[in-house]
């Protein structure tokens, strides 16, 4: 049964769009309903991290309960964007529809749904799972030249080993004499790669940006040797070889590589224009109910930018879909600077999943903002704020202190008698029968936790906002969460030693196709096949 919310959040007594789905069938093929009706729309599941990556339905994103206040003001740009909500049925999943409604959302309809008895069938597992599944989709599509660890060492040592994750993920730990090649540059460097003249080995961590990169030379015409190492850094380990840390070998350069880059775009027709700087704040006006990211940079991470834009790395973006984007069938444009490499290789993996995209070239750098979207705004009352005194005079007086920030701040330093809560969590337990006092990150998130609190019973003895230079070191702690509800727990420790995680999540990884829905499969496949247009 579907269940819709007016803009007030009073339930409609009948379903506006779904009234005649069976309560049995629950969320079975709703995504692909959604998608196929070719309408704008978001599936969201408000879940905390760990239960959402334990199993979701394919193609939902997740925007768990405590981090609403940053979340869907990065996804969404107004309050009435079309939601598809997924009702678990439990005080988190109701509390994160009073929540949509406080945030000024309009057009809101609510899914009752439930974990069914076996995986599959759309119901998954794992994080990013919209994008590893096409990646294995090309693996099994395309028939990708692989290279084991094995076979490597038996007849492949003088190839060149190029790992296509970031350069900070590939500084971390990578194969032994790998080098920096993030995939995001890889069309301004193929010239100097097949100017090797040796077999060029892509790997990641895994296996799905290794094959993003693979994919992508192909896409561009490279005719020189290259294969992918299967299972990347894992596979390496599972084999009893030891990773390097901290290693800085270079191969990318930024080249302006203009000719190559523009023609790859002509040959798969990826619509680009140059917009003047004092033209940009125009363009995204008229653009803006479309999705709008600024891939220059290979070491961004989501930071907003001025006139609604997000910087990001095309890398992740493309890797990390489903966290990056949550509204399907609006545009999408990306930004870039130079050749525009970073985003003529964002736009083809983005155009081959099925998302509208075209090119922006820009003339300096677009300028950062610390603004918060000012569309999607809490109508909520913001609380007061204690100041450091307040917070010593709670420690004398034994008020509980409640800490909501999210578990690895926590982890990183905490006042020792604190305790670490999650909102999601909290609203299944029996309120405390003394005040408590809330500490939080940010004062919007701390003002909703209270009111969320103090409507379900507890008492409210104040609001601390965390300042890591409030705090004397004598009064800190670190650490003390292991798998916390905010984290993910599945193949946790595949970088750390533990290959059973490892083993698992290869296979987890190659088996996704079949766990997803059939037609989006099948319309990946079909876009796949599609010829390359030639110049």
């Amino acid at each position: 049964m579907t269940r819709s919310y007016d803009k007030t959040g009073r339930l409609y007594p009948f379903c506006r769009d779904c009234k005649h789905q069976q309560e049995n069938e629950m969320s079975h093929g709703l995504f692909t309903s959604l998608y196929e009706a070719g309408k704008p729309f978001a599936l969201i599941d408000c879940r905390e991290r760990r239960d959402y990556v334990a199993g979701h339905w394919f193609g939902s994103t997740n925007i768990p309960l405590s981090l609403f206040s940053n979340r869907l003001r990065f996804l969404f740009k107004t309050p009435d964007f079309p939601v598809h909500f997924l009702d678990w049925q439990d005080a988190a999943s109701s509390e994160a529809m009073h929540q949509l409604v406080a945030f000024g959302f309009t057009d809101i309809t609510c899914h009752k749904t439930e974990k069914p008895s076996e995986m599959g069938r759309g119901f998954v597992k794992g994080e990013y799972v919209w994008s590893k599944a096409f990646g294995e989709v090309v693996a099994h599509q395309i028939d990708l030249p692989e290279i084991t660890p094995q076979q490597y060492l038996a007849d492949y040592q003088d190839a060149q080993l190029f790992d296509v994750r970031p350069t900070a993920e590939y500084q971390d730990f990578t194969l032994p004499n790998s080098q920096s090649l993030p995939n995001s540059l890889l069309l301004a460097n193929v010239a100097a790669l097949k100017g090797t003249g040796k077999m060029s080995l892509l790997h990641c961590a895994g296996r799905t940006r290794s094959i993003i990169g693979a994919f992508t030379l192909m896409a561009s015409g490279y005719d020189g040797p290259f294969a992918v190492f299967r299972g990347g850094t894992q596979a390496w380990q599972l084999d009893g070889h030891e990773r390097e840390h901290n290693a800085n070998r270079l191969f990318a350069a930024d080249h302006e590589a203009t000719d190559a880059v523009a023609g790859f775009l002509r040959r798969w027709q990826i619509p680009s224009a140059r917009v003047a700087q004092d033209a940009i704040a125009a363009y995204a006006h008229e653009n803006q109910s479309g999705l709008l990211f600024d891939v220059s940079d290979d070491a961004a991470t989501g930071q907003p930018l001025a006139h609604g834009i997000i910087k990001i790395s095309g890398t992740n973006l493309i890797q990390q879909t489903d966290r990056s984007i949550a509204r399907y069938h609006v545009p999408v444009t990306l930004f870039d600077q130079g050749s525009g490499s970073r985003a003529a290789f964002a736009a083809f993996w983005l155009r081959a999943m099925g998302f509208i995209v075209n090119i922006v070239y820009l003339d300096a750098p677009l300028e950062p903002t610390e603004a918060t979207n000012p569309a999607i705004s809490h109508k909520g009352t913001m609380h007061d704020v204690v100041a450091t005194a307040g917070l010593d005079q709670w420690q004398k007086d034994g008020v509980p202190l409640y800490d909501f920030r999210p578990s690895p701040a926590f982890n990183s330093g905490h006042i020792a008698n604190s305790q670490w809560q999650n909102i999601s969590a909290i609203l299944g337990q029996k309120p405390a029968a003394t005040s408590v006092a809330i500490i939080a990150a940010c004062t919007i998130t701390g003002s909703i936790i209270c009111d969320c609190l103090e409507r379900h019973g507890w008492q409210i003895a104040g609001l601390y906002i965390w300042d890591d230079g409030d705090n004397e070191p004598k009064t800190m702690a670190t650490g003390g969460l292991e798998l916390p509800l905010d984290e993910s727990a599945l193949f946790a420790g595949r970088h750390h030693g533990v290959l059973a995680d490892a083993r698992d999540y290869l296979a987890w990884e190659e088996d996704l196709p079949a766990e997803i829905d059939t037609p989006i499969h099948d319309l990946w496949c079909a876009l796949l096949s599609s010829a390359p247009k030639l110049d």
